[in-house]
């Protein structure tokens, strides 16, 4: 076990991942493919991804997926998921980029808005978790392989003690580390501090309708509470302003202010304002509704 030594300093700066790391998702994803991982929950989207004419060539990534960082920086210096190619990437690392993108856009790009709505709802539990006993208690509850007495953490890995930094630790929250321990990477391109790879339950009661589209999926939250309020509570999955909200639904900004402010009377958003802009997020009861609409 890697034993964390976590100050007091760092434990205060301890946060989750304000967003998803698709990048660092993408990457999980195709080892896990690779490796065959994951049972009947992952089944249909194994099946659909592996008919991808592509999938089966991008099985030679997975070697090189053993230095991650390596790689996450690859594709990110050659802008990321959705960009080009550019800069002075060599050939072999242009190539590596160009395959990262090819899977994410057959493997992940198509579900990830169920993906991130999974990882939304876990962050918005361990948040709970914080308010009710502070980070000392998400540690504690992260994972059957993490063990926190403080002031260290004992998460898998080398047999070290590491002295963090004020800086403390980011957790983040993955689906396709499912079945194995959480992953410490001590650095992240873009992040000042160690990164906990975590995963997040999976049942495959949960997973019903997660790899498929169809109006079943979203039937009994638009009955309750019609479609577009339906998909205003999915967007708020990640908290944003009014104006995010109306582009990621599609509607106007008025129609986005109008919408979230039935939800925030019915107790299921609340609403921050700061001078000019305002922040909507799910409440608790918010979260809990759509918690049952991913896992009915």
């Amino acid at each position: 076990m890697t034993r964390l030594i976590l100050s007091s300093a760092g434990l205060a700066k301890t946060r989750i991942l304000d967003e998803p790391a698709e990048l660092v998702e993408t990457l999980l994803a195709l080892e896990f493919l690779s490796a065959g991982r994951g049972g009947p929950e992952f089944a249909p989207w194994r099946a659909q991804v592996i008919a991808a004419p592509s999938t089966r060539a991008l099985f030679k990534l997975a070697p090189a997926l053993r230095p991650r960082l390596g790689v996450y920086d690859i594709v990110r210096r050659a802008n990321g998921l959705e960009g080009a190619v550019e800069g002075q990437l060599s050939d072999a690392d242009s190539r590596i980029a160009k395959e990262v993108r090819e899977f994410h856009r057959h493997a992940i790009a198509p579900y990830w808005q169920r993906i991130a709505g999974r990882l939304a709802v876990d962050r918005a539990a361990r948040g709970q978790i914080m308010l009710s006993g502070g980070m000392e208690k998400v540690l504690s509850t992260l994972h059957s392989a993490v063990r926190w007495e403080s002031p260290v953490l004992d998460v898998p890995g080398m047999d070290v003690e590491v002295k963090l930094g004020d800086d403390g630790l980011l957790l983040a929250p993955s689906l396709f580390l499912h079945s194995r321990p959480p992953i410490l990477l001590k650095e992240l391109p873009g992040f000042s501090m160690p990164v906990l790879i975590y995963p997040i339950p999976v049942k495959q009661k949960r997973m019903a309708g997660m790899w498929s589209d169809g109006p079943a999926r979203e039937k009994a939250l638009g009955a309750l509470l019609g479609r577009t309020r339906a998909a205003v509570l999915r967007a708020l999955a990640d908290s944003c302003s009014t104006t995010e909200l109306g582009a990621r639904v599609g509607i106007s900004m008025a129609a986005a202010s109008q919408h979230a402010g039935i939800l925030r009377s019915a107790g299921l958003v609340t609403t921050v304002r700061s001078f000019n802009t305002v922040t909507h997020t799910l409440t608790p009861l918010g979260n809990a509704l759509l918690y049952e609409e991913l896992i009915a």
